[in-house]
């Protein structure tokens, strides 16, 4: 084998170990707890910088896959899991949708929950600071995720999405000690179901 392919190989098997190390660090992070718990500030802005909304709530997860993502400001919004299922209530037109849990663990939300291993491998994380990005490697609506994690605390979550959008969440009052009485979102009884899960 000719010395640059030798090269080659070794800094392709070196870059896979970091990756690897990069990965194992950050689960290390995201485990460390069985919950988490936190207010949010949410600004989305298009890929010149400039606004497209912004909103304000809650969210928290509780491992195995307990997650609730709870919208309260301008409108009321709530993603939550529920059994095998994903629901998110749009209050506004008093809607759920409904959706397969498997069908979303590409969902970098929901990727916070899982211990699997299978799902991990479906991402390429790289360390850069004290920013841990997340790359899928199936294309979907998500193009990558940016955790930054100060004194083994996440404080931001950003997502670069498909359309160019980045959806920014800045993240206070981080705490550990999660009811699982906070994943006992009860949709209004009159609220409009709009079930995806026959669609698959």
């Amino acid at each position: 084998m000719k010395l640059k392919n030798i090269i080659l190989a070794l800094t392709l098997c070196f870059s896979q170990l970091v990756l690897a190390d990069d990965s194992s660090a950050l689960q290390n992070i995201i485990f460390k707890h069985d919950g988490l718990k936190a207010d949010f500030s949410q600004t989305v802005t298009k890929a010149d910088g400039s606004l497209v909304t912004k909103s304000s709530g809650d969210l928290a997860l509780k491992r195995p896959d307990n997650f609730i993502l709870n919208t309260t400001d301008p409108d009321e919004q709530v993603l939550f899991t529920k059994q095998n299922e994903v629901w998110y209530y749009d209050a506004f037109v008093n809607q759920v949708t409904i959706f397969s849990k498997n069908d979303l663990y590409t969902s970098p939300f929901l990727l916070l929950t899982s211990r699997d291993p299978k799902v991990w491998a479906s991402y390429t994380i790289e360390k850069n600071g004290e920013t841990y990005t997340l790359t899928p490697s199936k294309k979907g609506e998500v193009n990558s995720l940016s955790l930054t994690v100060k004194n083994d605390t996440i404080t931001s979550i950003k997502l670069k999405m498909k359309d160019g959008n980045i959806n920014h969440y800045e993240l206070s009052n981080q705490s550990y000690e999660v009811s699982d009485s906070v994943f006992n979102y009860q949709v209004p009884k009159d609220a409009q179901i709009d079930d995806e899960r026959r669609s698959n």
